[in-house]
């Protein structure tokens, strides 16, 4: 049975991507959230500690869905979410939704692991609202 965060990071980026999205809008949509979560977390945990998150996140996803792509090997400045667009964009819509979703579910649960439930829906919580207008992938470029 999927968790009350999976359930809602799945509303949360089905809303943003709007009924019968193709893959590169999920993939845009994704992006999206990820600029939220790196806007979100930069000023408290710092860009390395976003990105180190991210890496980790990548890495634990790719067991389940090996062309999400990789961390670099090397220790990056920044997230790179035009990797990520591209991967998500070369798969099927749905395949790139529950992908998506679970990199995302990846990453809370990592966070939750740091900092705990409580502290982890305060930073994420404008994040994970469903939005009433599908616009957080309106600008599609990473």
């Amino acid at each position: 049975m999927p968790s009350s965060a999976s359930r809602r990071i799945a509303a949360a980026l089905e809303s943003r991507t709007g009924p019968d999205a193709d893959a590169f809008r999920v993939a845009a949509t994704v992006v999206a959230m990820w600029r939220d979560i790196e806007g979100q977390l930069t000023p408290i945990i710092g860009q390395g500690g976003v990105t180190a998150l991210y890496g980790r996140s990548l890495y634990l996803a790719g067991r389940e869905f090996p062309w999400i792509g990789s961390p670099a090997k090397s220790v990056a400045a920044t997230l790179d979410l035009t990797a990520l667009h591209g991967a998500l964009a070369l798969q099927s819509s749905a395949i790139a939704t529950e992908g998506g979703a679970a990199l995302l579910q990846t990453f809370h649960t990592l966070l939750v692991s740091m900092v705990g439930g409580a502290l982890t829906e305060r930073l994420l919580h404008d994040v994970l609202l469903p939005s009433s207008s599908g616009d957080a992938a309106s600008n599609p470029t990473t």
